[in-house]
């Protein structure tokens, strides 16, 4: 299950910088590379940046009340927690469907009855070639979770006027749950939902 965007996140044909030698700064958790390049002008110049490969997921979960699950959770760098929605990479072997289902599971116990693709995008394309793939899960059902030891995570529950308050409020300060939330939006106001 993918959205029609999706096919679309692929580098060009033609690349008007020339890559001239690359080195590996980071191997783990993350890959981090520098190369050196030519760049359309014929200036060379080091590039630091995550490579292309590595997608993510972002799960707006909305249970059959009408009510979006989100999440509170401490983010390390901002020494903050922001309210996030439910997401996580896509590991080895997975798609991106089968990683929405178990980052669901895992961060708030939950399970959906549909599944909705929504358009994919770039986070940050200055320095990394991730690509995430969002969708809405409705007819969500919570029950236990299986979290990761490192994430400390609170579920809140909303009714989804009061998220996309917030969201308008700058209450949502996460870019990629921000713009789940935007895609979603059509989505659910078609279904009645919002």
């Amino acid at each position: 299950m993918t959205h029609p965007s999706w096919a679309h996140l692929v580098p060009d044909d033609e690349q008007p910088w020339q890559p001239l030698e690359r080195r590996e700064v980071l191997s783990h958790p993350r890959p981090v590379l520098v190369d050196r390049v030519r760049t359309h002008l014929g200036e060379e110049i080091d590039y630091v940046y995550r490579p292309r490969g590595p997608r993510a997921v972002f799960v707006l979960p909305v249970t059959p009340a009408g009510e979006a699950v989100l999440i509170r959770q401490y983010r390390y760098p901002l020494g903050a927690r922001i309210t996030e929605v439910p997401a996580g990479a896509v590991d080895a072997g997975e798609n991106s469907l089968e990683a929405a289902r178990r980052e669901l599971y895992e961060e708030v116990g939950g399970q959906a009855d549909t599944w909705l693709p929504l358009p994919g995008f770039y986070p940050q394309p200055s320095f990394t070639g991730v690509v995430f793939h969002p969708f809405l899960a409705l007819g969500v059902c919570l029950g236990e979770h299986a979290r990761e030891s490192t994430e400390l995570i609170e579920p809140i529950c909303l009714p989804l006027p009061e998220v996309y308050r917030r969201l308008a409020a700058g209450e949502v300060q996460d870019g990629a749950s921000a713009l789940t939330l935007f895609y979603a939006r059509p989505l659910l106001e078609a279904r009645g939902l919002l």
